[in-house]
């Protein structure tokens, strides 16, 4: 060390400190990014930071080790000044690597699982003057086109750092859009207004239109949306219902326990609710789905209580049934690994099959029937996900479906006796492995035994 220049001394110095300064600023810049974040709303842009989060701090602490081994060298070169600042920047990359850097890497796959469970398709109610816009195959792109510039909610703002082609409006802000458009040229010519058709019911399994069926003129529809169909991901405005304390990297419950589960039931069931979420059917025996679910011995189990009040508060309006099922939905979660979770939302599994909807309508399902499968769907999210492993693509909903119509006394379509359902049945059951999915089936419709009512 003694045979470095007085220069090189001073070179060594100079880059250490360079290094600290350009470090504190950009974390000051991340950290003051963040809490806008939060403060102001913008989740989406939070949300997407949360999955790199691990990169920025681990290069925030590299680069600070890195500035305190050059100030360190300068030290043993005879810059015997700088053990002030060897001290500090000691204490400074102790800091990033075990305050930050660590807990960010180890909370990665759960922030990269945040992020999806939010920012996944989206099912939303369409009024039924809007409903009839929604025309051909792939719609949403010409729809989207025309319509004026709209002013986004802080929730859906995106850091325009990438340009994208997918569609970043709200499909019922773009209908709106539309009809006004309409309508306004309507009054400029009423001699010629525009008589939009009804959209027919016959259409293509998993057609971009996204919409569920049944379909009649002068009622509202469902539709699912988001990026499979053209959509930009953006995090659900029903985050705005959620306490920050659930929001954080790690979130904690009223009661103090690991909110992480109930965080990402959170975001599923604020996307997934469909028309008329009070009407749901589930009749739960949680200690039977507890024992047959792949998540088995369920050691969360012992969270029950206090997930419930968290769940209560937030859908306690919706009633016991709601409630019951968010509960088990983040119980199942806790349980679950974070490669598990991936696999399930990446699948869309915590949505009704959009595919099988439109099918069984081609097929001559009634309006009751179809009804019925929509009022099922939370039960056999439930079910998906404790009989969930990786690879498994199917929803066991034909096979709930036939259990529940059993249960209820009542004569079976006719059209389950078609091939289609039939090949349904086998692809449902083919991926369960060595899971009792009668079992799961038999946990949530327990006590079902009652007439349907719809």
């Amino acid at each position: 060390m003694s045979k470095l220049t007085d220069a090189q001394r001073i070179q060594i110095f100079w880059t250490a400190t360079t290094i600290a300064v350009a470090v504190s600023l950009v974390q000051g810049a991340i950290t003051t990014l963040v809490e806008i974040c939060e403060s102001e709303g913008f989740w989406t842009i939070r949300f997407s930071l949360g999955r790199r989060e691990h990169f920025w701090w681990t290069a925030i602490a590299v680069a600070l080790v890195a500035s305190l081994g050059c100030m360190v060298l300068s030290f043993l070169a005879g810059n015997s000044n700088d053990s002030l600042g060897i001290i500090l920047l000691a204490s400074a990359s102790s800091l990033a690597v075990f305050r930050y850097a660590w807990p960010a890497w180890r909370n990665r796959h759960y922030c990269s699982n945040r992020w999806a469970a939010w920012t996944g398709p989206s099912r939303t109610g369409i009024d039924a003057t809007l409903v009839p816009l929604i025309q051909g195959s792939d719609p949403w792109p010409i729809l989207s086109k025309d319509v004026p510039i709209m002013k986004q909610h802080p929730v859906e703002i995106r850091l325009p750092i990438f340009k994208s082609n997918l569609i970043t409006d709200d499909p019922t802000d773009i209908l709106k859009a539309n009809k006004r458009l309409i309508d306004s040229e309507s009054e400029k010519q009423p001699d010629e207004k525009s008589k939009t058709p009804i959209k027919p019911l016959n259409r293509v399994p998993d057609d971009k239109t996204g919409l569920y069926a049944p379909i009649h003129a002068g009622k509202s529809a469902s539709l699912l949306w988001g990026s499979h169909i053209g959509f930009s991901p953006r995090v659900s405005r029903g985050i705005l219902a959620v306490p920050q304390r659930l929001l954080q990297s790690s979130p904690l419950t009223s009661s103090g326990h690991n909110g992480q589960p109930v965080c990402l039931a959170h975001g599923i069931l604020g996307r997934n609710k469909g028309l008329e979420p009070h009407t749901f059917i589930l009749s739960l025996n949680p200690y039977r789905l507890e024992e047959k679910c792949v998540q088995w011995p369920r050691p969360s189990k012992v969270l029950r209580t206090y997930y419930r009040e968290e769940m209560n508060a937030a859908y306690g309006g919706l009633g016991a049934t709601f409630v019951a099922a968010a509960t088990e939905l983040a119980l199942l979660l806790a349980d679950s690994s974070h490669s598990l979770i991936e696999d399930w939302l990446s699948l869309r599994m915590e949505h009704q099959d959009h595919a099988l909807n439109n099918q069984l309508a081609r097929l001559g399902a009634s309006d009751e029937e179809l009804k019925v499968l929509y009022r099922l769907s939370y039960a056999a999210m439930l079910v998906s996900l404790g009989a969930h492993r990786k690879g498994r693509k199917w929803r066991p909903e034909m096979k709930l479906f036939t259990a529940y119509w059993k249960k209820c006394g009542g004569e079976m379509p006719a059209w389950i006796d078609t091939n289609v359902v039939a090949e349904r049945i086998g692809r449902e059951e083919s991926g369960a492995g060595d899971t009792d999915l009668d079992a799961l089936i038999e946990a949530v419709l327990y006590e079902i035994d009652t007439p349907r009512s719809v």
